[in-house]
């Protein structure tokens, strides 16, 4: 498959001037992409994550309603949309209609059941329910605030429609997927209330309608403390299971994309505010990295296989890490991954997706408005501070 090309738009920027801003680049990304020559007359799905509780670090609805105001300008009928939660909690943002200039829908219906059934068959999710709005719409924009996730490690443009473009009951599903795989053996455990204990993170727990030991892969560092404290060779943690939950995020974002042809897909990505989980959360922690800038695609694969890439460089900014979670040392761990464990490898999915044919992990990035090379000035004397 050919080289992907990818969009960056830095954080820093070559003046004052509004046209170097943060804002500016955002607009140039939206123009390079091609958005505007494939609206006229056509319903546009801006997808969203919009955040809950006491989060505030999603995408800036000032960036939202330059998007808008450009594709209602190009002749275009966009909304937002997002899941119910999200949906319920996006005025407390600011996401509301008249900041970002359309209107703000729950993504399968106000009561989450405005779906359509789509066949899967992967392990224990024979069916998921894709949400209704994304049949309705013509052109998606996938507009995504990156973050870490205590699930597969990374949120960014799959996650977003992996699972924002379906049913809360879906979601259920596709996290208990991870059960699938057998990890607690009954026949060689001779006391399931012996283990629990064992997880300082609260991930292993008595599954009171078996009787029988339940682990939560959510809150899983695989550290193997559960493992390495049971003679008994009675629980395994693999990776199987963990990667379970990325394989069918693949799936499902196939099936998102499937009524979208390739040239009304259009991805972005803002890299700002990073924090240790996903939006979903509903709280807001220091940022674990220092902000990238946003990226953009028309390749999903692309777009997340270059974000990752650019902030793998990165150190972890460990004193923002919450001390609930465990900093994983390692080496060649991505910074994500320091925070989530080393089976929660953000390129799994993305490894996945590339083999469903969703795009390209080979990709070309073009900085737009780059900085220009550092000025040679002359020696400085600068007068010291008045006491």
């Amino acid at each position: 498959m050919a080289k992907s090309s990818v969009l960056f738009g830095s954080m820093r920027a070559r003046s004052l001037a509004k046209e170097h801003s943060f804002a500016a680049k955002f607009l140039k990304i939206l123009e390079r992409l091609g958005v505007e020559g494939r609206v006229k007359d056509r319903a546009v799905m801006v997808k969203m994550h919009l955040g809950s509780g006491l989060g505030f670090t999603t995408v800036h609805p000032f960036l939202v309603g330059l998007i808008v105001s450009r594709i209602k300008k190009a002749g275009g009928k966009p909304f937002v949309a997002d899941t119910l939660e999200g949906f319920n909690g996006a005025t407390a943002r600011g996401y509301t209609p008249e900041v970002i200039g359309c209107p703000i829908l729950p993504i399968a219906g106000p009561t989450d059941e405005y779906f359509v059934p789509r066949e899967i068959n992967y392990k224990s999710v024979n069916e998921v329910q894709l949400a209704g709005l994304c049949k309705d719409a013509d052109v998606l924009v996938d507009l995504s605030h990156v973050k870490g996730h205590n699930t597969v490690g990374f949120g960014g443009a799959i996650k977003n429609l992996a699972l924002g473009c379906y049913t809360g009951r879906t979601r259920g599903a596709m996290h208990s997927v991870m059960q699938h795989d057998p990890y607690w053996f009954e026949d060689r455990c001779k006391d399931p209330k012996l283990h629990p204990d064992t997880c300082p993170f609260g991930a292993i727990e008595e599954d009171k309608r078996t009787g029988g030991l339940r682990i939560e892969f959510d809150s899983c560092n695989q550290c193997m403390r559960c493992v390495d404290g049971n003679p008994h060779d009675c629980i395994r943690i693999g990776q199987e299971n963990f990667h379970s939950f990325q394989e069918l995020m693949a799936l499902t974002t196939r099936e998102a994309l499937a009524g979208f042809p390739p040239e009304d897909r259009f991805f972005i990505s803002v890299a700002t505010d990073i924090t240790a989980v996903c939006d979903c959360w509903g709280i807001t922690t220091g940022p674990i990295l220092e902000d990238l800038g946003m990226l953009g695609s028309n390749d999903p694969v692309a777009i997340d296989k270059a974000t990752l890439d650019m902030l793998g460089k990165f150190k972890l900014i460990e004193e923002n890490v919450p001390q609930s979670m465990e900093i994983v040392r390692g080496e060649g761990l991505h910074p994500f991954q320091m925070m989530h464990g080393p089976y929660k490898d953000p390129y799994v999915v993305i490894r996945y997706a590339s083999q469903l044919g969703l795009g390209s992990e080979e990709y070309e990035i073009e900085e737009v408005l780059p900085q220009e090379e550092e000025r040679k000035l002359s020696r400085a004397r600068f007068p010291k501070p008045a006491v």
